[in-house]
């Protein structure tokens, strides 16, 4: 048996919680028995004293016993057995076998007892003084305690027996609970263990041993969930990445090949570097834009917190972007209701310019923009709402779930990504939960709507930069 084992340890523990019990019982049960036997000696001690005060009263009695004092010495039989009557320091009688050293006792009315212990004998004398004709008398009376500590040391060595036995039963019979109640979590790191990346579909089955069994199973079920769509959002990620990234370097080697292949004026040499440097700003973006995302992920990013004049904000991001709307004749609008926002300035520009220019960028001909902010309460927490609506254009409703995703695309066309390469709504989530807020896209009657809230007074995290 593993000692580091669950199965071990637990048996461990209720055997040990079960000897502490079974030795508090039997030490109790030992002590009661001996009080028991000590209530029986003492009123079979205070019983005679009463008997033979009853005899003693009548003066021929006394008389016979003081001269033939053998007679009450017979009726005592045992040798662990005393009797002494004292008068005025005078012993009248003195029956002690054992020679039992008996001290000076105090004169007191009714019934005492006490425990005289010499070399290997212990023995408990009871005592009473009474008067007899206007004589005052002492009669003491006592027994070893062999026949007492007999009887408790038998009864301390069956204890001692039963008590191993006990033990051993109760190991045993935990042992096997224990070993029954834990097959279910064995079973469940079997198939815990036949699981590995080419199987994160496969899912935990294990009959309900117990409610703690199959909690533990739903949370692997749930964390496999987990893995396995952060898993299919890598491979995702990674094809994305792979075609974004093919992309300027295809143009780049194709545009270069074609003019190396003849000589050329140096006015094509100086189009085709013209054309390279978008496409390496173009790379350059994505390669910002995904060490903003990897710095965002590991919590380095260090917020500068200020209030924000949102209207100032949005109509700088409208004025720079309705450039690109006139070029397809959309109209930006906004609508601000909510003027002031507690954020970084620098972050909450770029989650503002990414939600607008993605509009601008997917929006329909002819349609209409609407920027809109304000104040809004969610489960008695205040947020500042910061929408932007794009009419007459829907997503459809299998790919919301996924449009904050890295790189994921609606739709197989990769272009007109803007200036994030395809990571502008991506940014924005890690922009929002920097600030501990949420993020949102929805279909409306009028079109798709994308809406960030950033709580009001709340309490951010500042991380330090590395």
């Amino acid at each position: 048996m593993n000692v580091r084992s669950l199965e071990f340890r637990l048996t461990v523990l209720v055997t040990l919680l079960s000897t502490i019990i079974l030795c508090i019982v039997g030490s109790l049960t030992y002590f009661a028995i001996h009080r028991i036997l000590l209530n029986e000696q003492d009123q079979a001690l205070a019983s005679r004293i009463e008997r033979l005060e009853v005899l003693l009263q009548d003066s021929e009695n006394i008389q016979q016993i003081i001269q033939r004092p053998k007679i009450y010495q017979n009726m005592l039989g045992n040798q662990d057995n005393l009797f002494i009557l004292r008068h005025d320091q005078q012993q009248l009688i003195h029956i002690n076998p054992l020679h039992i050293n008996i001290p000076k006792l105090d004169s007191q009315s009714g019934i005492h007892f006490l425990d005289l212990h010499e070399q290997q004998r212990s023995t408990r004398i009871a005592w009473k003084n009474f008067n007899i004709q206007g004589q005052s008398y002492q009669l003491i009376a006592g027994k070893q305690w062999s026949e007492r500590l007999n009887i408790l040391h038998q009864f301390r060595q069956d204890l001692i027996l039963y008590f191993g036995i006990g033990l051993l039963i109760l190991f045993l019979s935990g042992w096997l609970t224990c070993h029954i109640t834990l097959t279910g979590l064995r079973k469940l790191t079997q198939q815990t263990h036949q699981i590995d990346i080419g199987s994160l579909r496969q899912r935990l089955e294990i009959q309900p041993h117990s409610t703690e069994i199959s909690q533990l199973s739903l949370a692997i079920n749930h964390m496999l969930a987990r893995i396995e769509a952060g898993y299919d959002q890598l491979n995702r990620f990674s094809e994305n990445i792979a075609h974004e990234f093919r992309t300027p370097l295809n143009n780049l080697i194709g545009q270069t090949e074609i003019l190396l292949s003849e000589t050329r004026e140096l006015s094509d040499y100086q189009d085709l570097l013209v054309s390279h440097l978008e496409e390496y700003q173009r790379l350059k973006r994505m390669i910002n834009s995904m060490l903003f995302l990897a710095r965002a992920d590991q919590q380095h990013i260090q917020l500068k917190i200020e209030t924000i004049d949102l209207t100032v904000l949005i109509e700088n991001i409208v004025s720079f972007l309705d450039i690109y709307a006139s070029e397809k004749n959309i109209t930006l609008q906004t609508q601000i209701t909510q003027n002031d926002l507690t954020a970084d300035f620098e972050l909450l520009q770029q989650t503002l310019f990414n939600l607008i220019e993605n509009a601008v960028l997917h929006g329909q001909n002819h349609s209409n923009i609407l920027i809109k902010t304000q104040s809004i309460e969610i489960e008695q927490k205040s947020y500042t709402l910061c929408s932007v609506l794009t009419e007459n254009n829907f997503i459809d409703e299998k790919h919301l779930p996924h449009v904050f995703e890295r790189f994921y695309q609606c739709n197989t066309s990769r272009h007109n990504q803007g200036r994030s390469g395809g990571l502008g709504l991506a940014i924005v989530a890690s922009i929002v939960e920097l600030h501990a807020g949420f993020y949102q896209v929805e279909n409306t009657q009028q079109g798709i709507r994308f809406s960030v809230y950033f709580p009001i007074l709340a309490s951010l995290s500042v991380n330090s930069e590395s």
